[in-house]
């Protein structure tokens, strides 16, 4: 469960994303979501937080855009308004997005002066409050925090979450939202007879985020006592035993899933990975092969198969794999890790191009994404333009050391 050990599968990211409105955050991880992989029963709570998300999302670019139509910055309102465009899920949001364009495109042409292209554009829909101003985060009540805290549990057992008694409930919408010592002092006001293997899977996963592994175990443990085929708190648990390096442990509780059915996604997917820290490429293989097969997958699982796939020499299956991943957005073109798949392999490098300057555009703040597109820009000749935005790359403050040192192979492979 990476919601304890920290990362995660993208959908239960984009879940936290959602619940915690970072809304780009919740985008970038819808896509990398494979919509038709997913459980039926989860398909309609991804696709609301898309929608959510996007419309969000869209609102905001809205705001921004006006913002800095006020302030006579034309081109950045008009950037604005496209990605409000492509986010918006929305009808309406799609249609103020277009009319606000086609304002600046109308208010540009009558006059060269900014400022009056600010006014015309601001008397067609601006908002009131001035550039500074904040949205109060919306005031989700319970019941909708707990729908979304739910999205990426079993179907079923939404019901019974549901019908937990109120101490429970808040308790475990305090752990969602981080605040780990108030949740557990909550956990203690449930009553005896309401604690059943929902609360010791919680509780017991609670304490393992808090690092009480002896205790979260015990809770966990009980939480399988009473439900034989929890297959949550197997999989918690495998997790800490592989957080912990107790991987014998963790091997007979994966084989013991198998023999019962019990989700075996992810017990090949992590024999994968055990098999793959023990350099036994050909078992981590077949044991990904298997997961792949069983579906769905985390997106790690993806990654590992094609990474053991390239290095064994499989180039065509590695790529065809990860060209299984959804497109990128915004104009992004193929998904941004085929894309360094086809510049590790040195082929259809404009395309490869295109994903990563879409990628950069929806996550500007990284400076992976320029060290990629002046890759690749030496990589097709360009090496006037490469070397500059690769020195570019080395002079961002705090920059990591493994990318730092990436970029300066980088540059001596190509000469600097």
């Amino acid at each position: 469960m990476k919601k304890i050990f920290g990362g995660g599968d993208p959908l239960t990211a984009m879940n936290r994303a959602v619940r915690q409105q970072r809304w780009a955050d919740a985008l970038r991880e819808g896509d990398c979501v494979q919509r038709d992989k997913l459980p039926e029963n989860l398909v309609g709570q991804f696709d609301t937080m898309l929608e959510l998300a996007g419309n969000q999302l869209a609102e905001t670019n809205l705001g921004e855009g006006e913002a800095c139509c006020r302030a006579g910055e034309i081109e950045r309102a008009r950037e604005h308004y496209l990605l409000a465009n492509q986010h918006a899920r929305a009808d309406e949001l799609q249609l103020r997005a277009m009319r606000l364009l086609k304002d600046i495109q109308t208010a540009s042409g009558k006059t060269a002066e900014t400022a009056a292209v600010a006014s015309s554009c601001c008397s067609n829909g601006c908002r009131s409050e001035s550039p500074g101003d904040t949205v109060e985060p919306v005031a989700w009540n319970m019941d909708i925090r707990l729908e979304l805290a739910l999205s990426s549990y079993p179907s079923e057992w939404v019901e019974r979450y549901a019908a937990t008694g109120i101490e429970f409930k808040r308790a475990l919408l305090m752990s969602h939202d981080g605040l780990l010592g108030e949740s557990l002092a909550e956990f203690k006001t449930v009553p005896d007879a309401n604690r059943d293997d929902l609360f010791y899977f919680e509780r017991g996963s609670l304490l393992v985020r808090m690092d009480d592994h002896n205790g979260g175990r015990k809770d966990l443990e009980r939480a399988i006592e009473l439900n034989s085929r929890h297959e949550l708190a197997m999989e918690t648990l495998v997790s800490l035993d592989l957080a912990t390096r107790n991987l014998p442990a963790a091997e007979t509780r994966l084989h013991s899933m198998l023999s019962s059915g019990i989700a075996p996604s992810f017990c090949y997917s992590r024999l994968a990975m055990i098999a793959a820290g023990r350099d036994d490429d050909a078992s981590a293989i077949a044991y990904g092969e298997k997961a792949l097969a069983a579906g769905p997958v985390e997106l790690e699982t993806v990654v590992r198969q094609s990474f053991l796939l390239e290095k064994s020499g499989r180039i065509k299956e590695a790529e065809a794999l990860l060209a299984t991943l959804p497109a990128g957005g915004c104009g992004g073109g193929c998904h941004v890790l085929l894309a360094e798949f086809w510049l590790r392999q040195g082929k259809f490098l404009e395309k490869a191009l295109e994903s990563f300057k879409g990628t950069s555009r929806q996550d500007p703040e990284n400076p992976r994404w320029p060290m990629r597109i002046a890759h690749t820009y030496l990589a097709l000749g360009w090496h006037k333009d490469g070397q500059a935005m690769m020195k570019k790359v080395l002079s961002t403050p705090g920059l990591d050391d493994l990318l730092r040192q990436e970029a300066e192979e980088i540059l001596d492979f190509y000469g600097k």
